[in-house]
């Protein structure tokens, strides 16, 4: 049997570190690559062709999901998995659309996260208890995931990631080029942004980005 080959990507170089040296534990794992930001995980992606891709989702350049929806038609064999500490629904929201097979958060013990990748790669879906339950609660209450259900769930996944970027303090121009938009779209998704959301200003913009917790201070 072959082992099963896995990407990490985590902007923490210790963190990144631990889980691999984790990984390297069990002989029928072997980590193929690494990456610290959203802009190299595409080029390793492309570069290693894992079976089984975890990735962060706070890290410098594209987020996770952008990484995730760039590569997955070029990487058909790959299955990506969420490893974070964070959550809500809108992340839970934005992992759904893109179909990940897996959404793991970093308090769970180090064999679960093998025991996922193990999971994962034979083609079953994994999602951390409290992932879990969110999701049938929602599912129950038809809370969220819906198309009029807060001012957040009417954004595009395009538009979170353009807001994501603008929170973390990045001009127009650097999101343009992080995205690898022209400026005049990164422009118009802002605009469509303000006006979806009745804020008139970005300074209003990336408070209600941190009051909805789609960044960290």
């Amino acid at each position: 049997m072959k082992p099963i080959r896995v990407a990490l990507v985590d902007d923490h170089a210790l963190l990144r570190e631990s889980i691999t040296l984790l990984l390297q534990t069990d002989p029928a794992i072997s980590v193929v690559g690494t990456a610290g930001n959203g802009n190299d995980a595409v080029d390793m992606l492309m570069r290693e062709k894992p079976d089984v891709a975890l990735l962060d989702i706070e890290m410098p350049g594209r987020t996770c999901f952008e990484v995730i929806s760039l590569t997955r038609d070029l990487l058909p064999n790959t299955r990506f998995v969420i490893l974070s500490a964070t959550w809500g629904d809108h992340f839970i929201q934005m992992a759904r659309s893109v179909e990940v097979a897996a959404y793991v958060l970093k308090t769970e013990g180090a064999e679960q996260i093998k025991k996922v990748v193990h999971l994962v790669a034979a083609g079953k879906h994994y999602f951390s208890q409290e992932i879990n339950d969110r999701m049938i609660n929602v599912e129950a209450s038809r809370s969220i995931f819906t198309d009029t259900a807060t001012p957040l769930d009417m954004l595009s996944n395009r538009e979170k990631e353009v807001l994501i970027h603008l929170a973390k303090g990045l001009s127009i121009k650097e999101v343009a080029g992080v995205l690898n938009l022209s400026r005049k779209t990164v422009d118009n998704h802002t605009q469509n942004l303000m006006n979806k959301l009745d804020i008139h200003n970005r300074a209003d913009l990336v408070r209600y980005a941190i009051r909805e917790r789609l960044v960290h201070v």
